[in-house]
């Protein structure tokens, strides 16, 4: 008592002399006469306590975040608790990679955030939220992804939904490890079989299973497919499925056809870098394999599909097995290439899992309806029931009063969540990142010519049953019809595409014809114009008995490989006589009417011809400025003067016809499986389209060569004559002139009339013949008079084979053939005799 009336007696004492309320009067008692205060502001976070602030003396000082419950640095504003979230579902890739536009299956995870907040069922007295982060999709950049999670740290919350691909949650996990944040991350869509180890990814699940991949391959044997090709990027989920599937195929006698060395693909290409890739995708296409597994993450899958078609692929010739199943997403019909996709996309097999399953399944579905006004996709349910398991676990933990902010016991608590979700039972496999999965589902891709694309469930697979494989609905392929076409798609054929999508390209004939033309006419004009300005002379006949020499046996034997060559320049005689035929087209580098011109053997000839064209080149300017003379010194020189002695007459002359018609072979790009220019392709290798890549360099290449080729043919042919001392035998200019104006127009008359019209090339050729043979009596080609005989008698040789083709063309009569046969050596020995 009487500690409280001094106590009253200071009080009314300070009253009355400083006139303050009782309450300022206290705190200036309690201030003269006590200690200053000092506390300090302590933040629990995930069990631990950390120093954010001081009160000293009244003063308030923050120094440090505070991170109130549920993971926000934001003072709470709803009355409820709020638990913070984070995801990574943008649509950026860094770099030049192809960002993706759609939502993927993010859809559900944010769908499953209102639904948690409105119905209460968990979480009744909390409040979700999620941060949703743009840190890469698909492609993983170590610099951009670090910047982009450091710049909002913060907002990562509770839990971490990661983004689509495997290789980005990959690297988000490496990050957040350099970043010393230890949070469970929740995989939705992650394939990759390597994340299914919790020893190495201890603070990471998902909501697939790696079995989702080699059971594929089950399902793809349980169809009756026994072979296929494979494409795979060079990614860390790339490498770990196609490792994983080869193991299956293995074990299944599923054969892999396309060679393995042309099977890489690096990731995240666009259209144009896909292109530097071409020997990768004419493997597959080579292969003839219809059934393609696919192992190459969207969008760059796209552009794989696109350069099927660019290389002559259509509906039903290829069938991609996606282990994406999320690919009917990404076909927009405003996109200038989705025609394309459309051809070859349709009908494609994709291997998913169960969801959209039973009240809570269609819940889901009206709920992304009505939320984003679309369909949701194969992965939606993943991420619905991603929120969900990380909900529940956290519902649990509060439940029992548990710490949820501790990343450990939260994670430990994912791994025990048992729930029903909109993929049927969500549970963690024990020692396993994986979810259980017990069905799975073979899905075929229709695309409608609006974009919109749909699956429909053909096969159930129940990896863990006595009953494997389920027909749910009669699988319908490409050409409409439930049987399933063969492993290759022309067992017998030599071409990537099926002879019934050919047609006769008329442009492409224009310019085939415009291009020979072209050449038959400088031809004339260049020749005339060399021998009236050069070569407008006389040889002196040969009087006295020579030893023949070398290059008399050259020009000898010129006689008689023309023969041969302008043989085959004529009218088919393969029935007539199929040596004579095959010895023709030989001599005449027409490989392709006596062997198969696939492999690149086609191509090995053109270039040959090419590198013949640039010797000859070479040769000519050595002699014409006589090199060897000028620069006595240098031996390389000498060496070509020597070496023109001998190849000048077989290049410039012997190889005339072979040249001229190779090169125009380039041109022969009048068949097509399209309407474009592109869409041809070439008739001595189907597997090569016109107008583009490596056609039209070799097309510009071609056109030099005729340009340089034929203008030094022509004026070197008659001066190599003049050049060897020890020829006697010699061709007049003027032959020889004309020779090659006649030999140009037979080369064009086989490349254009030949392919319109069998009769009609056939009857010109017998008028070409007619006049050669008519000049060659007049003018008398050689300086001795048995050459020109054998001259003349070669080329009536030639008519009469021409007539005999000409008449079993309108006759085609197998009795014919045979008296043909007979007449053809009885017609020679009376033109000889």
């Amino acid at each position: 008592m009487s500690a409280l009336k001094i106590i009253s007696e200071i009080l009314n004492q300070a009253y009355e002399e400083n006139r303050l309320d009782l309450a300022s009067v206290a705190k200036m008692i309690i201030s003269n006469n006590s200690n200053k205060s000092q506390f300090s502001l302590v933040n629990i976070r995930k069990g631990e306590r950390i120093i954010v602030g001081s009160i000293i003396d009244g003063d308030t000082k923050i120094f440090g975040n505070i991170t109130f419950p549920g993971g926000t640095n934001n003072i709470p504003k709803s009355t409820k608790k709020v638990l913070h979230l984070s995801i990574n579902a943008g649509t950026t890739n860094p770099g030049a990679a192809p960002s993706l536009t759609q939502k993927l299956g993010s859809m559900g995870s944010y769908v499953a955030i209102d639904k948690i907040n409105e119905s209460h069922d968990i979480l009744s007295n909390f409040q979700l939220e999620m941060f949703n982060y743009d840190c890469g999709v698909t492609i993983f950049n170590a610099s951009f992804g670090k910047t982009c999670f450091t710049n909002d740290i913060e907002k990562l919350g509770l839990s971490h939904l990661s983004a689509y691909g495997s290789v980005v949650t990959k690297g988000t996990m490496q990050i957040f490890n350099q970043l010393n944040i230890s949070l469970p991350v929740i995989g939705s869509s992650n394939g990759d079989p390597s994340l299914s180890s919790s020893t190495n990814f201890p603070m990471y699940v998902r909501m697939i299973s790696s079995l989702w991949y080699s059971q594929s391959i089950v399902c793809l044997k349980a169809i009756g497919w026994t072979k296929a090709s494979i494409l795979y990027e060079n990614s860390s989920w790339g490498v770990a499925v196609y490792s994983s599937i080869i193991k299956a195929a293995g074990n299944l006698n599923l054969e892999i056809i396309n060679p393995e060395n042309l099977r890489l693909i690096p990731p995240g290409l666009n259209r144009t870098g896909l292109r530097s890739y071409k020997p990768q995708i004419e493997g597959v296409v080579n292969s003839q394999t219809r059934l393609l597994i696919m192992l190459i993450q969207c969008p760059a899958c796209n552009y794989v599909a696109e350069y099927f078609y660019d290389l002559g692929l259509r509906k039903g010739d290829i069938i991609i097995f996606w282990t994406t199943p999320d690919i009917i997403t990404y076909f927009p019909a405003n996109d200038e290439a989705f025609h394309k996709r459309y051809e070859i996309a349709n009908s494609a097999f994709t291997f998913t899992f169960e969801n959209l399953v039973g009240s809570l399944g269609q819940n889901v579905r009206s709920r992304i309806l009505a939320k984003y006004n679309t369909e949701p996709n194969a992965f939606s349910c993943q991420y619905f029931d991603s929120v969900y398991t990380v909900s529940n676990a956290l519902d649990y933990m509060i439940n029992r009063g548990q710490d949820y902010t501790d990343p450990a016991k939260l994670m430990a608590a994912i791994r025990n969540v048992q729930f029903g979700g909109c993929t049927r039972k969500v549970s963690i496999n024990k020692g396993s990142n994986d979810r259980i999965f017990d069905v799975f589902y073979m899905e075929v891709i229709k695309i409608n010519e609006d974009g919109n694309s749909t699956t429909y469930k053909t096969g159930k697979f129940k990896p863990f049953s006595t009953h494997l494989w389920t027909v749910l609905t009669p699988l319908i392929y490409a050409d409409g019809t439930t049987v399933k076409p063969s492993d290759l798609r022309n067992e017998n054929g030599t071409c990537p595409f099926p002879s019934k999508n050919v047609r006769t390209f008329d442009k492409g004939r224009a310019i085939l014809f415009a291009v020979c033309f072209t050449v038959a006419l400088i031809t004339a004009a260049i020749t005339f114009i060399i021998w009236k300005k050069w070569w407008n002379i006389n040889v002196e006949e040969l009087k006295e008995k020579q030893e023949i020499s070398p290059p008399d046996f050259i020009v000898g034997a010129t006689i008689v490989v023309e023969f041969f060559q302008l043989a085959a320049m004529g009218p088919d005689f393969s029935v007539i006589s199929p040596f004579l035929f095959t010895a023709s087209n030989f001599l005449s580098l027409d490989l392709g009417n006596i062997i198969e011109m696939k492999n690149g053997i086609f191509w090995i000839v053109v270039d040959g011809v090419l590198t013949g064209i640039l010797v000859w080149i070479i040769l000519c300017v050595v002699v014409l400025f006589r090199l060897d003379e000028k620069w006595k010194n240098f031996e390389i020189f000498r060496f070509l003067a020597w070496t023109a002695d001998y190849l000048m007459p077989i290049l410039g002359n012997l190889c005339f016809i072979p040249f001229i018609s190779i090169c125009l072979d380039i041109f022969l790009c009048d068949q097509s499986i399209g309407d474009n220019f592109t869409d041809s392709f070439l008739t001595k290798d189907c597997y090569v389209f016109c107008w583009k890549g490596s056609h039209l360099i070799y097309a510009i290449l071609s056109c030099l060569a005729l340009l340089s080729y034929e203008p030094l043919a022509v004026f070197c042919r008659p001066l190599w004559q003049e050049l060897q001392p020890m020829l006697h035998v010699k061709a007049i200019p003027l032959f020889l002139m004309v020779k090659t104006v006649i030999q140009t127009a037979l080369i064009v008359l086989n490349k254009t009339v030949k392919r319109s019209s069998d009769l009609g090339h056939g009857i010109i050729f017998i008028f070409v013949m007619t006049v050669y043979i008519s000049f060659t009596l007049k003018v008398k080609p050689y300086n001795y008079a048995r050459f020109s005989l054998w001259q003349a008698l070669s080329l009536i040789g030639v008519a009469w084979l021409a007539i005999l083709s000409v008449i079993q063309i309108e006759i085609s009569d197998h009795y014919y053939s045979t008296i043909a046969i007979i007449f053809l050596p009885s017609g020679w020995l009376f033109i000889a005799a």
